[in-house]
């Protein structure tokens, strides 16, 4: 009998540990792993993809016929993440229900804990993918999204909102640059030319931040901007730091997210001055999310 390629999302945690010891003879292992992981597991195949990169994930579910989806510590490295666990998990879910969509994937085995609502079972299936849901929940512990590593220097925001009656998510990302011209103003400037989004602050010429809409990488329900310059980015970085707004799937929300951003600024100067200004800014939208009734003018993707 030909062994099934099983995927799982990690063997860094109690979970994945089990998982590994329990299925290892019996299918074709592989797991998702970070880039510096050894390889002290053996019949198990690891995969360096990045589980908040979507085309990175389609690429990793490439011939595989089972997903066990769970939670595992992989999922947090990032020296500095800020958002709610479940928020990050939600994102998480989405990736792999889409790429599972993708690539034909027979079934994704759902491991249910004892906080589970359903939101995480919706999504999986939101896309055509067969999902089962384990019976017996596990007991899960506090989860601590300050979960660090000295290797990453990179920070992650995300944030759950409403989606406002009418509006789509892509009226709800250049809606964000308008709001934010507004809400801090004379202080916060910003102009779109050429898809390009360029923030700054006071009357310094240069940008504090430069984001590049990418056509390519967004879709129906994802807007996706690259950050592609600024005086607050650190230049030379290992990743790409990008900036999304993705639809939920069934729920009328949306996901506002930061990724793998490397800050110019010294890290302590980082986390007590621009971390704290950038989460307040997410969460007052957040806010601007539910009070706004009025679908906006759609931002143009070209000169303001």
């Amino acid at each position: 009998m030909t062994k099934k390629n099983v995927l799982l999302m990690g063997v860094h945690g109690r979970i994945g540990e089990h998982m590994y010891l329990e299925l290892n003879e019996a299918a074709n292992l592989f797991a998702f792993s970070s880039p510096k992981q050894a390889p002290d597991y053996e019949n198990i195949t690891f995969i360096k993809k990045d589980l908040f990169i979507l085309p990175e994930v389609e690429e990793a579910l490439r011939n595989i016929d089972v997903v066990i989806f769970y939670e595992d510590p992989i999922m947090r490295l990032n020296r500095l993440t800020q958002g709610k666990f479940y928020d990050l998990y939600l994102l998480i879910a989405d990736n792999i229900a889409r790429a599972a969509s993708t690539n034909n994937v027979e079934q994704i085995i759902y491991i249910a804990d004892e906080l589970s609502d359903g939101s995480i079972l919706s999504i999986l299936g939101a896309y055509g993918a067969r999902v089962q849901k384990t019976e017996t929940p596990i007991r899960r512990y506090g989860k601590n999204l300050t979960y660090k590593t000295k290797d990453y220097n990179n920070v992650r925001s995300v944030q759950r909102a409403p989606l406002p009656p009418g509006w789509t998510v892509e009226n709800v990302a250049w809606y964000y640059f308008a709001w934010l011209d507004e809400i801090i103003y004379d202080f916060v400037n910003t102009r779109i030319e050429n898809n390009t989004v360029y923030i700054n602050v006071l009357d310094k010429p240069k940008p504090v931040l430069v984001l590049k809409f990418n056509e390519a990488r967004s879709e129906e329900d994802i807007v996706f901007f690259e950050i592609t310059g600024g005086s607050l980015k650190k230049r030379s970085t290992n990743k790409e730091q990008r900036f999304e707004f993705r639809k939920l799937p069934e729920r009328e929300e949306f996901i506002m997210a930061l990724h793998d951003f490397e800050p110019s600024l010294p890290w302590p100067l980082f986390k007590m001055t621009q971390a704290p200004i950038q989460s307040l800014v997410s969460r007052i939208y957040q806010v601007e999310m539910i009070i706004n009734k009025d679908v906006p003018e759609q931002r143009p993707r070209r000169n303001k």
